[in-house]
């Protein structure tokens, strides 16, 4: 009996190995998908197309639940898809697939920081714990704060939003401390939306703001074009300068299709939701 015991637990520990080496054999071919999905001149497709590359890779999370690339790629997946495809026409969608996103992302950041306990933290328990943070954990936090964020700002209406806006700060600016160029100069323009995009009583810092956003056109070689959507979108709308807003959102639009092939998808979205917003011109000054 003890030797059937033995045998039993010995093939499932087996088939547990097995399975994620499968999954581990699978990930470059992924890692492809998704290149070829950024690489994408025709959203309409891509808007089509990702749900099934998302499921797809919560099946292969199911066999690897400790992966942090699917982790942190089914974050930014989920994020990347809502405000893309939902954000303007669905917003309790959009709000629901961030805070999804965000679940993935902090799920990241407990395996890769090895601290299980990241929610219900004081102020100072959190300060702490970012204090302890490496640079290998950059991409989970990242996509933490990337999401948390995107959600808040569909739910300015919660009392819950406002209470973690303290901890979502000091959360982005700990990333950007690690690296401020991570993720096309993701940092200095999510700081940038987050300072720009409310009022001075609000929490709002305009010179902070534009700080930011100017580095990161200039991390990005003003290629990354949904740096200058947020910039108008944000600063310039709070700010109220029109001659800003136009003449980024008309940079976005006249851009030429090939400008990053490698985020081509990112900068078609950004050119679909520029247009948008300058025929909304003469509401917002």
């Amino acid at each position: 009996m003890r030797f059937y015991v033995l045998l039993l637990l010995a093939l499932a520990l087996a088939g547990c190995s097995t399975s994620r080496m499968a999954v581990q054999a699978t990930l470059p071919l992924v890692e492809s998908q998704i290149q070829a999905m950024q690489e994408e001149r025709d959203p309409v497709l891509a808007q089509k197309a990702i749900p099934a590359n998302l499921k797809m890779l919560e099946g292969l999370l199911k066999q690897d639940p400790e992966n942090t690339w699917i982790l942190e790629n089914l974050a930014e997946g989920f994020c990347g898809y809502a405000f893309s495809f939902l954000e303007d026409t669905e917003p309790d969608r959009a709000s629901s697939l961030y805070e999804r996103g965000k679940k993935y992302a902090l799920s990241a950041t407990i395996i890769r920081t090895g601290r299980k306990k990241w929610e219900g933290l004081s102020l100072d328990e959190w300060s702490r714990a970012l204090n302890e943070v490496e640079d290998s954990h950059q991409p989970a936090l990242f996509w933490l704060g990337q999401c948390w964020g995107s959600w808040l700002m569909q739910n300015l209406d919660s009392v819950e939003a406002f209470a973690d806006i303290p901890r979502l700060e000091s959360l982005m600016v700990k990333v950007f401390e690690l690296n401020p160029a991570f993720h096309h100069a993701g940092p200095h323009w999510f700081l940038g939306a987050f300072y720009g995009g409310r009022s001075k009583m609000l929490g709002g810092n305009p010179e902070k703001s534009l700080q930011h956003f100017e580095k990161a056109l200039e991390l990005t070689d003003n290629k990354y074009l949904l740096v200058r959507y947020l910039f108008a979108k944000t600063y310039a709308v709070q700010n109220q300068d029109r001659k800003l807003f136009e003449s980024q959102l008309q940079a976005v639009v006249k851009a030429p299709p090939n400008l990053f092939p490698e985020q081509r998808l990112a900068n078609e979205v950004a050119r679909k939701k520029a247009a948008q917003l300058l025929d909304q011109i003469d509401e917002l000054f």
